[in-house]
């Protein structure tokens, strides 16, 4: 029986024994509120969904949540990186609305998120409002000024800087103070992040009046990240990563200009592909012990049967798909992500609705019973967890990238071959910007913006009869001519979702 289940057993036996004398109205009277439920979000940094075998350096993850919980097979971050996928989750809203679109630049990083006054539209600000107890700790967002402590956070352990990822070597800023991490074991970044998570969680629970949200943001997998010394010898040290059919795609004429352009500078990258999967999937496991010692901490402390738990990734990784080895690009490695739930009255299902990022927040109010703001795009899920029938869902989803860095300031003088050169040997891992829309069968691309001279290319994948995405439907005359009709309605449905907001964007099926 479950800390939940003993206490329902002795409120039960204290009521069935109560003096007979005692009025049925007094007694509803004095009912206490239902308890508000307790959330903790694990949101791990570049794991795909679709190429490693993520599970199995994920015992403990696995057994504790999604074997007791709900897993969404078709979870997606509608902009594949890093802090616009963060300014997402903690809002509810498209990046079109956060305006962060990549990670650094003039439509990236945290000072973008401010200058649209994001930090005032967050979930974790509503449910503090709310009387909540809240606390970060692990990756805030890339390029936040190190000493700011954001609204919403009863406590913050955030990163100060992006050399968090590294996994050794950083500050963490505590509530305002900057604490330096070194290169000791117990420095290593995941085991951090679950000290300050298990004590926090530890001292939350034993104030039984008060619910709490604890959002835990551990770095790895993200290069260049090491596992931790405990897991130096790990299974994966002298793997090979898997080979999906568009592993390294040796046909890259259908694909856009800057990839065929590219894309034997990009299979370069083959070895390093290599040893950023065993790094990959060796600093996994210390991410699993902080999910195991969470876990035991909430048990302990008899809060785990009023606790909802969420292990998912901020975007996917390609990892050789297409020869990219990073994210950002609008294909399916990059897009989808892990992303499964356990807690109370969560049914133990695989469901296949597609879920985003943005829907992170308007489900955490809609379970903690907190007024979702109208400024939204997202939906809740609760009663997908619950097994119930949601009548309407999204049929679509806008996907959005804005090329930061070098790429971004170049100017329309510059040849083609120069942007190559900046985008691949400086910058290394950037793509273009673009623009599109996802549905359940078809993701259709428009690369766009000033890096490619005016010029708009276009892609479209039927992922019915092409999963891998190896033939674009509009690389021929004669196939942009056969996809006409649905590239129309395909256009008006991207040119509708990345623009709409709030409500707009479920009214378009979003």
């Amino acid at each position: 029986m479950g800390a939940g289940q003993r206490i329902v057993a002795v409120v039960l036996t204290i009521t069935l024994c109560a003096p007979l004398a005692v009025a049925p109205a007094r007694a509803v009277a004095e009912a206490p509120a239902p308890k508000r439920p307790n959330f903790v979000v694990f949101l791990v940094d570049d794991l795909d969904a679709l190429t490693s075998p993520y599970w199995e350096a994920l015992p403990k993850t696995r057994a504790l949540i999604a074997d007791r919980g709900m897993t969404f097979a078709n979870a997606f971050a509608p902009t594949p990186i890093c802090c616009p996928a963060r300014a997402t989750t903690l809002t509810g809203e498209y990046g079109h609305n956060t305006g962060v679109l990549t990670n650094a630049g003039p439509h990236g990083g945290w000072p973008a998120f401010m200058a649209r006054d994001g930090e005032q539209r967050t979930f974790p600000l509503a449910l503090q409002q709310a009387g909540y107890n809240t606390m970060l700790a692990g990756k805030y967002m890339n390029e936040v000024d190190p000493t700011h402590v954001p609204p919403g956070w009863t406590e913050y352990y955030g990163g100060a800087t992006d050399r968090i990822e590294g996994g050794y070597n950083y500050f963490l800023n505590e509530n305002g103070t900057l604490v330096w991490y070194g290169q000791k074991p117990e420095d290593y970044e995941a085991d951090v992040v679950a000290r300050h998570t298990v004590d926090f969680v530890t001292r939350a629970a034993a104030d039984t009046d008060t619910p709490f949200f604890a959002y835990v943001t551990p770095t790895a997998p993200h290069l260049p990240q090491p596992p931790a010394p405990r897991y130096q010898n790990h299974p994966w040290r002298y793997a090979d990563p898997p080979q999906n059919p568009n592993f390294f795609e040796a046909d890259l004429s259908d694909k856009p200009w800057w990839l065929r352009a590219s894309g034997a500078v990009r299979s370069a990258w083959r070895a390093w592909n290599v040893i950023d999967y065993r790094n990959r999937m060796g600093s996994l496991l210390a991410v699993d012990d902080l999910v195991a010692d969470t876990v035991t901490a909430l048990d302990a402390a008899g809060a785990l049967d009023d606790t909802y738990l969420i292990f998912a990734s901020d975007n996917g990784y390609n990892l050789g798909a297409h020869r990219l080895v990073h994210k950002m690009a609008p294909y399916e490695e990059s897009l989808r992500v892990p992303f499964v739930v356990a807690g109370p009255g969560v049914a133990h299902a695989t469901d296949d609705h597609p879920v985003l990022l943005t829907d992170v927040a308007p489900t955490l109010l809609d379970l903690a019973g907190v007024a979702i703001p109208g400024h939204v795009d997202g939906r809740s899920f609760a009663h997908l967890l619950r097994g119930d029938d949601p009548g309407t869902w999204r049929d679509a989803f806008p996907i959005q990238y804005a090329s930061a860095g070098l790429t971004a300031g170049l100017g329309t003088d510059w040849p083609p071959f120069a942007y190559l050169l900046v985008m691949i040997v400086l910058v290394g891992a950037d793509v273009p910007s673009y623009r599109g829309v996802h549905t359940d069968r078809y993701v259709y691309i428009e690369w766009y913006d000033r890096e490619l001279f005016g010029r708009h290319e276009y892609e479209l994948y039927d992922l019915e009869a092409d999963p891998w995405q190896l033939d674009n439907l509009l690389a021929t005359p004669a196939g942009r001519v056969a996809n006409a009709a649905i590239v129309a309605d395909l256009d008006a449905r991207m040119d509708t979702l990345t623009a709409c907001h709030g409500v707009t964007c479920r009214d378009a099926g979003g």
